[in-house]
């Protein structure tokens, strides 16, 4: 596979030209990209985040959380700073920027596989699909999602350093350790790859290498460890805790359990990217909901099997990677946002990626059939190639990201609540309204359209109307965007202002004040601004 030197294999015009295939594929696929505005949680955490406006907030950004407890990516965050500081708010600047690292990613998916694979066709097979698959869009489109991209470019760049140095018979891969404390720095699930290097370390993924006694080994991990001490210092100075979240009561078992569901959900997502969506839903049931769950976990169990019956090292690595990456995204600790979404199969989605290059190189080595196989292999190119550049028309902006979600699975009710505030957003209260009624059509206690349809009859001057749906959003289970309800406390607060009822619209803005979340956090300073009013207007009101 390689020589010991770590030296790339293969003729350098066939890589050059295998590089240049891949950079062209993902800038025409992506290139319809730099026209997508700012979407979704772009608009707190950079367009109206004072932390991204000067370098001088770099002291700050290196040593403080993300704008939401228990997220602390401070490179991802300069990166955002540094973009402003060379472009301002031109969002085309930060989209380019994702779909430069992506590139990377895919430069460096390639150069991997160069040492895993025997093929070199194989390798560039394997990358090229990468680049053009469906399943990044979301990833790629999101600028917000720019901390995956970067965890997993590091996570790449330490992995490949670290076999050069292994193959050298370097003491210490210090190069290695550094790109893989950036990945720290850049998304929490970059710690993974110690998992990674520590396997690679003791059992050789490539031919030629030998195996490590268990104390070389360890002096081998050394600068890893190092690495992860000083992270896990910065991060408990920065977050006041390591880790900053809490874990449910439901138990550890029953989130896991969780994964019989997910698990073949993102296995569809890489063999049939069509289901593309930000509302995807995990399925309550048995075995047999939906009826195609069981025949798959059959099949992806055979899969796992037929590769360990293999003894093939870059499948089994292939397998080991998926594994290792797809633990932080599995629930064992709750991730305080979606269950499920696109953009967390990016990193463990490289082992898949490396199997087909397994695959592919198998087949290729038969002999037979050669042009069958090139020929289902443009197909397949050609068709993700062809979806991706859809979907990313739909990352355009809000109004048409949450269109698509309503299109995708119109039983939504998440799907017509965001396509709802996309229609305020852009000043169509009748649509608005619309999407909203659908929403409560299809779940009626859906508590943040009950808020939004009492913020209309607000606005038409309905006062009672506007109460009754207030105070249903209370009564109803847990909000999505708004989970404990705070807007209805807000706009509670402001009916019971204009009734001359002060005590009652205290508690309601002391209520919104202690549940306030980021997305609402722009009413905070009125709601401050109307408790002192009140209290100065009725001083024997308490304060507190």
């Amino acid at each position: 596979m390689t020589n010991p030197g770590g030296v790339l294999p293969g003729n350098q015009i066939q890589i050059r030209t295998s590089l240049l295939i891949l950079t062209a594929a993902v800038l025409l696929v992506y290139s319809i990209s730099l026209f997508n505005k700012f979407v979704l949680d772009d608009w707190i955490i950079i367009v109206n985040n004072p932390q991204t406006l000067s370098l001088r907030n770099i002291p700050e950004v290196l040593l403080a959380p993300d704008l939401v407890k228990p997220y602390y990516r401070p490179l991802n965050r300069a990166t955002y700073l540094l973009d402003y500081r060379l472009a301002g708010m031109k969002p085309a600047w930060y989209h380019g920027v994702n779909v430069l690292i992506h590139l990377g990613n895919v430069i460096l998916l390639y150069l991997v596989c160069l040492r895993l694979l025997p093929d070199r066709t194989a390798a560039l097979v394997a990358a090229l699909i990468f680049a053009v698959h469906p399943a990044n869009s979301e990833a790629v489109n999101w600028i917000s999602a720019r901390n995956t991209l970067l965890a997993l470019f590091f996570s790449l760049a330490s992995f490949l350093a670290f076999l050069k140095a292994r193959g050298r018979g370097k003491r210490l891969p210090l190069l290695s350790a550094l790109f893989f404390f950036c990945g720290l720095l850049s998304k929490e699930t970059a710690f993974m790859l110690i998992g990674v290097i520590a396997l690679c370390t003791f059992v050789p993924s490539q031919g030629g290498e030998k195996r490590m006694r268990f104390t070389e080994g360890m002096f081998f991990l050394l600068p890893y460890l190092v690495s992860t001490v000083l992270y896990f210092l910065m991060r408990y100075y920065s977050l006041q805790g390591i880790v900053g979240t809490t874990l449910p009561a439901d138990g550890v078992f029953g989130r896991l359990a969780q994964n019989y569901h997910v698990i073949p959900q993102y296995l569809g997502l890489l063999l049939f990217p069509a289901d593309l969506t930000l509302f995807h839903k995990v399925p309550q049931g048995g075995l047999f909901n939906p009826p195609w769950f069981l025949p798959a976990w059959l099949s992806l169990l055979a899969a796992a099997w037929w590769i360990v019956q293999s003894r093939n090292r870059a499948a089994l690595f292939g397998l080991a990677w998926f594994i290792i990456n797809y633990v932080p995204i599995s629930n064992i600790v709750p991730i305080p946002s979606e269950q499920l979404t696109e953009r967390y199969l990016y990193m463990p989605a490289i082992g898949f990626f490396i199997a087909i290059g397994v695959l592919f190189s198998w087949i290729h080595a038969q002999g037979r059939s050669k042009q069958a196989l090139w020929g289902i292999t443009v197909v397949i190119v050609a068709a993700c190639a062809s979806m991706t550049m859809k979907r990313n028309l739909d990352w355009k902006n809000n109004l048409s990201l949450f269109s698509s979600g309503a299109r995708n699975d119109p039983t939504s009710p998440a799907a017509h609540y965001n396509l709802g505030t996309a229609y305020r957003e852009n000043d169509d209260l009748q649509s608005a309204r619309r999407e909203w009624e659908k929403t409560l059509a299809i779940d009626p206690d859906y508590a943040d359209a009950l808020t939004q349809m009492g913020t209309l009859a607000a606005i038409q001057g309905d006062l009672p109307t506007a109460e009754r749906y207030y105070l249903a959003a209370l009564k109803a289970p847990l909000g999505v965007s708004d989970p404990n309800k705070s807007m209805a406390h807000y706009n509670l607060g402001k009916i019971y202002e204009k009734r001359h009822q002060p005590q009652i619209a205290l508690q309601q803005y002391r209520r919104f004040l202690e549940t306030v979340p980021l997305t609402y956090i722009e009413y905070k300073g009125e709601a401050e601004q109307r408790i002192a009013r009140l209290l100065a207007t009725y001083p024997s009101e308490p304060a507190r």
